[in-house]
């Protein structure tokens, strides 16, 4: 029985699961073929990735994000990537990997997340998208309020550090469950995965590279 490469790479790395054989709703999730569509957002708040081939648990390459703060800023950033689209059903899984290294805390909020938005779907509430924040590391409680979001923690305030980690949700179970609804006449849908900090006082260090790399979004 052949294995297929990300399930042979599983194994060498001791991961468990492959990526779902259906089809991939996201474009170049591996970043096999460069960073596009994936895109970053034009704001003083938001910074931008690379491609790396230092770190990939599908083919040769990861996204990059290299989480850095000058010691007299303040405030919040973020560090992501981009996809959007436009199925014609909403999806039910979204997985993918992250890896952490070089972890250096420099504000109680620093965390990795990765979340989803479904835009224009009036059915859900009267906001014109909603949101689901899976926290992956960083952080344990909610970072800030906001009414058209919610979030999910999946992992330790302590993120796990130089090796891969997976992450896998039930897309329309957690919107049924946060919403009581799942989307239906969405517009779009948007992708983000993120490492950022929030709250940063002068004076502090904040560090760390982050990776993502086999992120899957469909059935």
């Amino acid at each position: 029985m052949r294995l297929c490469a990300l399930a042979l790479v599983c194994v060498v790395l001791g991961l468990s699961g492959c990526q779902s054989a259906e089809p991939n709703l996201l474009r170049n999730g591996s970043f096999e073929q460069g960073v596009e569509p994936w895109f970053s957002l034009e704001s003083e708040h938001w910074a931008g990735f690379s491609r790396s081939d230092r770190y990939a648990v599908d083919g040769r390459f990861s996204a990059y994000l290299a989480l850095r703060a000058d010691p007299e800023d303040h405030g919040a950033k973020v560090f992501g990537l981009i996809q959007e689209l436009r199925p014609k059903r909403f999806p039910k899984r979204l997985s993918g990997y992250y890896r952490v290294e070089n972890w250096r805390r420099g504000t109680a909020k620093q965390y990795l997340q990765c979340v989803i938005i479904a835009w224009g779907d009036r059915a859900v509430s009267q906001y014109s998208n909603v949101q689901i924040r899976y926290i992956l590391a960083g952080l344990t409680e909610p970072p800030f309020a906001i009414n058209n979001a919610r979030f999910v923690f999946l992992g330790d305030r302590e993120p796990i550090r130089e090796r891969w980690v997976r992450f896998e949700r039930d897309l329309r179970s957690d919107f049924l469950q946060q919403w009581g609804h799942i989307p239906e006449n969405f517009e779009k849908i948007r992708v983000l995965c993120e490492a950022r900090y929030d709250d940063k006082e002068p004076g502090t260090v904040v560090s760390a590279d982050v990776y993502y790399d086999a992120l899957y979004l469909g059935d």
